[in-house]
C-alpha cells in the first residue's frame, strides 16, 4: 500500500523556514504545480501534503516538462513569487503525471522575480540557448507577450 500524504515537519529553530512554505504552498493552491495541501499543524511545525512519486527534472526532461515549468516559472514571476531555486530544478521539481514544484521554504516576495530567467540559464546544460535580449526584455516587463517570446525560442529549440 503507498501512502497518499507526505509529512514535512520542520525543527523549531527553523520556524520561519515553516511559515515561509507554508504561506507560498497555501498562496499557489489554485496552480497546477504545487501539491495538494491537506493540513498545517501549526504547533507541532508539520505540514500534510499530496505525497507526489516521480522523477527529477533532468531524468524527465521533455517538450512538455520543459514548457510546463516555464509556465509555472511565469505564473509565480507574475505574482511576485521567487522560489530562488530555479537555476537547479532538479532537486525542486518532481515529473509524473505533471510538473510539482516542492521545498519553497527559500521563497520570497520579490518585485522583479526572476524565476523563468533563472531556469532559462539552467536550460543551456541541454544546448537550448535562449538570447541575453529575450531576458532582459522579460526581465524589465515580466509580460505575456515577453514571456511567449521566450516560450517560442525554448520550444523551437527541442
Amino acid at each position: 500500500m503507498t501512502k497518499k500524504y507526505a509529512i514535512k515537519q520542520f525543527h523549531e529553530q527553523f520556524l520561519y523556514n515553516f511559515l515561509k512554505e507554508v504561506k507560498f504552498l497555501t498562496l499557489l493552491q489554485p496552480f497546477f504545480f504545487t501539491p495538494k495541501l491537506y493540513f498545517v499543524d501549526f504547533e507541532n511545525r508539520k505540514i500534510i501534503m499530496e505525497r507526489l512519486r516521480g522523477r527529477k527534472f533532468d531524468e524527465a526532461f521533455s517538450k512538455f516538462t520543459v514548457k510546463r515549468t516555464l509556465e509555472a516559472c511565469f505564473i509565480m514571476d507574475s505574482i511576485g513569487i521567487e522560489k530562488r531555486e530555479m537555476n537547479h530544478p532538479d532537486k525542486h521539481i518532481i515529473v509524473s503525471d505533471d510538473v510539482y514544484f516542492i521545498d519553497f521554504e527559500r521563497g520570497r516576495f520579490k518585485e522583479k522575480p526572476s524565476n523563468l530567467t533563472q531556469f532559462c540559464i539552467y536550460l543551456r546544460k541541454f544546448g537550448i540557448e535562449v538570447g541575453r535580449e529575450l531576458m532582459q526584455e522579460y526581465k524589465s516587463s515580466i509580460s505575456r507577450e515577453s514571456f511567449e517570446k521566450i516560450l517560442e525560442r525554448v520550444l523551437e529549440k527541442l
